[in-house]
């Protein structure tokens, strides 16, 4: 370990001194440490920074303003690193009420350089720098103070490999000429992690929406604010004032009757809260069926998957050939919607697979299979069976 790297910054100055030197430097790395479990908005514990000569621990607890540094991160002049950051960067968003900018998360550089996607933090160390980190602190209590040396180690280790990572994985796509791949997926992330903060009640992102049809989805809408405006006033996580299953029966069910609703299995919901979910889920009957739903998850016919299963050899194939890694490229939403324009006259919705860099990879791969333009064969080579395009 190199406590000698280790700052603790408790107080205004030493954080201006430090956004100082980050302004002068042009990037850094970052990770939080935060409890979200039990509140509405996580409390964040702890920031952790790190460049090639020292890691900053940022300790809002104590009290600090670390305001200066959220306006780093947002900030689209310096670049921030870090490694599957959504949660951190979502965080962004949260604090200053504006998105992360100018980001490098290396947990998807790994995936579009084929390493693995998703990869945890040790295992980026291993195959990047070598490096190999210690035990873990995944059940430490962040909120309690002072913390001990073996808390702060951990801390700073988890941001200090991050820059090394990153210089390996630049020279790798940029040899493979697929770093602007990762600055546009990277851009992406921050503007989805942007979106679900400022909106936190779309119900797409409700699991199970999209078994829901017709006045079924306008009740889960008014559930989902009604929840979500619950949640705010108990300063409780949203889900565990109301589970996601549970939210979605009572919208199948239609119920207003508090006595029904509590014969639910495991909805420990207040008499108030149950009422209030009840006169939210009247009000909705009363509006008209949505008229544009996109239920891309409802059952797929004997012929779509059919068609989905070759799509995800073709692909899989495609990724153990080119050095990319499967799950990064595309999901089998991804492939419906390359699919349904050819089996149901009303799916025109284009598929991530048609844009941006997975249109790069990809090109017109996939849609000149289903129509006949290209046709495959299974060979084996040396080192197992694979796919031929035969045009």
């Amino acid at each position: 370990m190199k406590s000698d790297r280790i700052r603790i910054i408790s107080t205004a100055d030493a954080l201006e001194t430090l956004i100082r030197d980050l302004r002068k430097l042009g990037w850094f790395a970052f990770d939080t440490e935060f409890v979200g479990e039990d509140r509405y908005q996580p409390e964040v514990c702890l920031i952790q920074v790190s460049t090639d000569h020292v890691d900053a621990l940022i300790d809002p607890l104590t009290p600090l303003d670390a305001t200066p540094l959220w306006e780093l991160v947002a900030d689209p002049t310096i670049e921030k690193v870090v490694h599957a950051g959504s949660e951190d960067l979502s965080l962004c968003q949260l604090q200053i009420g504006k998105p992360a900018a100018n980001v490098v998360d290396l947990q998807i550089a790994a995936g579009i350089a084929g390493l693995g996607y998703p990869i945890n933090l040790a295992r980026l160390c291993r195959v990047t720098t070598g490096e190999s980190l210690h035990k873990s602190q995944t059940l430490t209590d962040w909120r309690r103070r002072p913390l001990n040396q073996e808390q702060i180690e951990y801390a700073a280790e988890d941001v200090r490999h991050l820059p090394g990572a990153r210089r390996h994985l630049h020279a790798l796509l940029t040899k493979l000429g697929r770093w602007p791949w990762l600055q546009e997926e990277c851009a992406e992330l921050c503007r989805e992690t942007a979106k679900q903060k400022a909106e936190p009640t779309q119900i797409s992102r409700l699991k199970g929406a999209g078994s829901l049809r017709g006045r079924e989805w306008n009740i889960a809408e008014a559930l989902l604010i009604e929840r979500n405006t619950l949640a705010q006033q108990l300063d409780r996580p949203p889900r565990v004032v109301l589970k996601d299953h549970l939210l979605i029966e009572l919208a199948r069910r239609g119920w207003t009757d508090v006595e029904r609703m509590r014969t639910l299995r495991g909805l420990n919901v207040s008499t108030t809260g149950l009422k209030r979910f009840a006169a939210a889920i009247e009000a909705a009957k009363k509006l008209p069926p949505p008229q544009h739903v996109d239920l891309d998850s409802e059952g797929d016919s004997n012929e779509e998957e059919m068609l989905l299963s070759l799509l995800t050899a073709v692909l899989r194939d495609y990724c153990n050939r080119s050095t990319l890694s499967y799950s990064i490229l595309a999901t089998k939403d991804d492939l419906r919607k390359v699919v349904r324009p050819y089996t149901r006259a009303d799916k025109k919705g284009e598929s991530p697979l048609e844009k941006g860099w997975r249109r790069d990879a990809v090109g017109s791969l996939l849609v000149d299979i289903i129509e006949g333009r290209r046709k495959l064969a299974v060979n084996r080579s040396g080192e197992g069976y694979g796919l031929t395009m035969i045009e």
